[in-house]
């Protein structure tokens, strides 16, 4: 999936942002890399640049620049990690509410799974094969 096929999916059901926000640089994705120890496939860098254009709740960042406020997806790693019950592999990218979230898993890497994770009872479920299809899945899963 190309950058603009990723922006075909967001601007169908995602308003813009009011604000210029900071899309992910590349030291911002090194880190994140390094300290989730994953490497990230194209549909999800070319998301995660393509969200600074436009809001959508929920979504965790990886700009440690100028972003939507949200917290960052190590950050939210990390709390879940320090909160005892959280699988070192998944990588957290939109909360849901409730310590509920979407994930992937670190040891897939560019072609990992999508996730649901449930905090009610640690559950880990497949969501979707890819996260290609978790995009093209959005405007239901948004609209439903």
């Amino acid at each position: 999936m190309t950058y603009d096929e990723v922006e075909s999916v967001l601007s169908q059901v995602l308003e813009k942002e009011w604000e210029d926000l900071d899309p992910p640089s590349l030291n911002d994705w090194g880190e994140m890399e390094r300290k989730l120890n994953c490497r990230f496939g194209e549909e999800f860098k070319s998301f995660f640049i393509l969200i600074s254009k436009y809001v959508l709740p929920g979504i965790l960042n990886v700009s440690t620049g100028k972003n939507n406020g949200n917290d960052l997806i190590t950050f939210v790693y990390d709390y879940e990690i320090n909160n005892g019950h959280w699988n070192v592999n998944m990588i957290p990218f939109f909360e849901i509410g409730n310590g509920d979230y979407f994930c992937i898993n670190a040891k897939y890497g560019p072609v990992s799974p999508v996730y649901y994770y449930s905090s009610e009872d640690f559950n880990i479920e497949d969501y979707n094969t890819s996260f290609e299809e978790w995009i093209n899945d959005l405007p239901q899963f948004l609209n439903g």
